[in-house]
């Protein structure tokens, strides 16, 4: 569930890490005690004890290293050491070793909710800002008074030597140093959550939660922790909430399909294609085909595209560039940004000459396009703005979301449990 701390704490550096360079194809050597070292490896994993088992996926990795799953454990075990050292240069050294590890785990084919998790922190940085394009909160940009960091460095210690109960005493102590700090209260949470105290762990992420509210890790795992003490509905309602929180990141909706698999729902997105424009010397390109779909309504998709056209847009999306956007994901421009009340107005534009036409008797409802036909239903129950926001977003729109999601977090909310699980 929980990515250390020195992940976020680094993750600028992790930049830098790149791809284990292979000269040749790995080859497995099992020796004779394999399947004992695996299985003994496995139940401390199991237990909760990736430092204890570290050295055993060492072994591992080294007997036979096209296994994914063993890549993947030994990544944790070393983001697990990390947090007991002490020294900055040699953190960084594992860190950076844990990172490599992850990601030859992926290129062999895991591709598990952990390992995305994990890698998903480069972007959690000023600089993975810059160049993903997603907005950063105070829970990510906010590192604690000093007073509280001495603690805190005690606290991960204790984590990554699996001692929950001193782990949770410390971060609840670093938390009373510095209550405006985010990660020392989901961390305290996080703790008791590993003792399975359910209460104490949704209080103290309900605390993280208070001070970034727009951060989703606290929602999500307040999420398992719910789950695991049989509250699914509770879990769902955490896990929505995190994706509200952060709708561009791999892990909000990496939960939330693990709990759909889990509890008999689907998760779906409404099928609409918008088509791409483009727009020789700044003028809208009439596409003939577009034009000549007069019996299915595609053709009012140009009375979509002329009123983008003239609010500044030259393409259908603004294109995510690294550089483009300041350390808080905002577009910078003196020139044209795409919005999403300016994405909705021209939608909706589309949809009124849709509505004329059917009104006038020169277009069957019944014959409409699929994608014009969802639009229509998602204006219909006030969702529209909010599938802008999640799903249709580009460089422009994810500049625009926070603001949105501060005026619109009950509109959010219900179009991803009416429309999104299913």
């Amino acid at each position: 569930m929980r990515s250390l701390v020195a992940v976020a704490l680094l993750g600028s550096l992790v930049l830098q890490a790149q791809n284990p360079a292979q000269t040749a194809p790995p080859v497995a050597a099992h020796e004779a005690n394999f399947e004992a070292e695996r299985r003994q490896a496995d139940e401390l994993y199991a237990a909760q004890k990736p430092l204890e088992a570290l050295p055993l996926y060492e072994d591992l990795c080294r007997q036979d290293p096209t296994v994914a799953v063993f890549a993947e454990r030994r990544g944790a075990g070393l983001l697990a050491k990390e947090a007991t050292l002490s020294d900055a240069n040699a953190r960084l050294t594992v860190h950076l070793e844990a990172i490599k590890e992850l990601k030859r785990a992926q290129a062999l084919g895991d591709n598990s909710n952990y390992v995305r998790a994990i890698l998903n922190a480069d972007t959690k940085t000023f600089v993975g800002a810059l160049m993903a394009g997603i907005p950063l909160t105070v829970g990510y940009t906010y590192r604690g008074a000093a007073g509280a960091q001495a603690v805190f460095r005690e606290a991960e210690a204790a984590f990554g030597r699996s001692d929950w109960a001193n782990a949770a005493k410390l971060y609840v102590q670093a938390a009373g140093v510095d209550p405006a700090w985010y990660d020392a209260a989901l961390y305290a949470g996080d703790s008791y959550f590993r003792m399975k105290d359910v209460a104490n762990a949704g209080a103290w992420f309900a605390k993280a939660i208070a001070i970034d509210p727009d951060r989703e890790t606290a929602y999500r795992y307040w999420g398992d922790a719910l789950f695991q003490a049989g509250d699914r509905e509770g879990a769902r309602a955490k896990f929505v909430e995190a994706v509200v929180a952060e709708p561009y990141g791999n892990p909000p909706f990496a939960e939330i399909g693990q709990w759909a698999q889990r509890t008999g729902h689907q998760l779906v997105k409404p099928a609409i294609t918008r088509p791409e424009f483009t727009t020789p010397d700044g003028v809208l390109k009439i596409d003939p085909e577009l034009a000549a779909s007069t019996k299915d309504g595609r053709s009012s998709w140009i009375v979509y595209q002329q009123y983008r056209v003239a609010h500044g847009a030259r393409v259908l999306n603004q294109m995510i560039v690294t550089g483009g956007s300041d350390m808080n994901a905002v577009v910078h421009t003196t020139e044209y940004r795409h919005t999403i009340a300016e994405e909705h107005a021209a939608l909706r534009a589309m949809l009124a000459d849709i509505n004329a036409k059917i009104k006038a008797g020169t277009l069957a409802e019944a014959d409409l396009d699929v994608s014009i036909r969802n639009m229509r239903a998602l204006e219909k129950g006030d969702s529209l703005g909010a599938w802008i926001a999640i799903n249709a977003a580009d460089a422009g729109i994810r500049s625009d979301y926070p603001s949105y999601r501060s005026n619109h977090r009950k509109h959010l909310v219900d179009y991803i449990n009416g429309y999104l699980i299913r």
